[in-house]
């Protein structure tokens, strides 16, 4: 019956019945002032070029952003960009989606980003060209639609939408990608992992694909060695394969250990976290951020390969198994191994970083953000 309702009654309805439908109503009525004011303070209306990153918004039951990998991925190329004007000769902006709860920026870790919704885009009164970056998940004919309405004044051929592939098993389908191609828009796809950074990729969806990876440098971290670490066993919140086998046996065969299920902390509590803790277990899609910053941090990773993230160099390495019936049998001796023979430990955390910083280095990532600025493409 819902669905036969206008709706604005149903947003009468919504209002009447729940608190937190109350409670966005009041937020977001002075984000939204604060959002106009600030937006005529950062931008003039006049710019010709704009880049745009769209992302999610805020939880309907909080009223807070959900911290994830990939938004803080999303938040490190927007910084970046931003100190590379000199290059693309345009102004940045962030926004959340067009039905998203609306945020005043991210809180859940660092950051000095200015969300904007979705709407404020129609600001931009002379716009010649823009370059809109646009999550894996959220590239969908109707969100491209929605932005060509809000910057009508554009010609089609002046939209550059680039793909911001973090993970490849939720890539929209060549498919959908050729039909909008198929309108004019100009589309690319850059790429988080080594693993699919490469020509069949290309092939596959049929844009030019260029590697950013993400930043995530040694340097940004506190290593602390074996001797400064706590009994401690992190786990990350996904749901993966025999999660509560794991977690027994970890609870069972190694009672001296503090385990903590990742989730509801903010970036910096989670990251004074991994400075403390030994292990962590990342039940995700491998190589991710739990299992990187883990290491650079000075501990030990435990995860399974998977070949859409790891790269081959991964596969034999202590800490990554084949499978997770494998993990739910051996993690318990290998920690029991790492904690009985340092060398073990070190050689492991070692192993893994080498591995990790081939990867994962600043200086690389900004060359890859300033050659696609530059359309010097990994595979045009």
């Amino acid at each position: 019956m819902m669905k036969f309702i206008p709706e604005y009654f149903k947003r009468v309805i919504r209002f009447c019945y729940y608190r937190n439908e109350r409670n966005k109503v009041y937020r977001e009525r002075l984000i939204r002032k604060n959002q106009n004011k600030q937006l005529q303070l950062q931008y003039s209306s006049e710019i010709e070029k704009l880049i745009i990153f769209v992302v999610g918004g805020a939880s309907w039951f909080t009223g807070k952003d959900e911290i994830s990998g990939g938004i803080m991925s999303i938040a490190s190329i927007y910084e970046e960009t931003v100190k590379l004007k000199e290059i693309h000769c345009a102004e940045v902006i962030m926004v959340t989606s067009p039905d998203a709860h609306l945020l005043l920026k991210h809180t859940q870790f660092p950051n000095d980003i200015p969300l904007y919704r979705f709407n404020q885009l129609s600001f931009f009164s002379n716009l010649h060209e823009v370059t809109i970056h646009i999550p894996e998940y959220m590239f969908k004919p109707l969100l491209i639609e929605k932005l060509r309405q809000k910057l009508s004044p554009i010609k089609v051929n002046q939209f550059h939408l680039n793909i911001l592939n973090q993970r490849i098993d939720i890539m929209p389908t060549p498919e959908v990608i050729n039909s909008i191609r198929g309108k004019g828009y100009y589309v690319t796809q850059t790429t988080a992992h080594e693993q699919y950074s490469n020509i069949e990729i290309r092939e596959k969806y049929g844009v030019p694909l260029h590697k950013l990876s993400v930043y995530a440098t040694p340097e940004r971290y506190d290593f602390r060695p074996y001797s400064e670490k706590e009994d401690i066993i992190l786990v990350s919140p996904d749901m993966g394969e025999l999660k509560d086998l794991i977690l027994e046996k970890i609870k069972r065969e190694l009672p001296r250990f503090e385990v903590i299920i990742i989730s509801g902390i903010t970036y910096m509590k989670y990251l004074e976290l991994i400075q403390r803790a030994k292990y962590m277990i990342t039940l995700g899609e491998g190589l991710d951020f739990y299992f990187i910053e883990t290491v650079f941090s000075g501990g030990v990773s435990f995860a399974v390969y998977n070949q859409d993230f790891f790269t081959p160099s991964f596969e034999h390495l202590n800490g990554v198994f084949d499978s997770y019936q494998s993990m739910v049998e051996k993690i318990d001796d290998v920690i029991n191994k790492a904690e009985t023979d340092l060398n073990y430990f070190q050689d492991t955390n070692g192993q893994q970083f080498e591995a990790c910083h081939k990867i994962y280095n600043g200086d690389f990532y900004k060359q890859n953000l300033i050659d696609f600025y530059t359309t010097d493409y990994l595979f045009p």
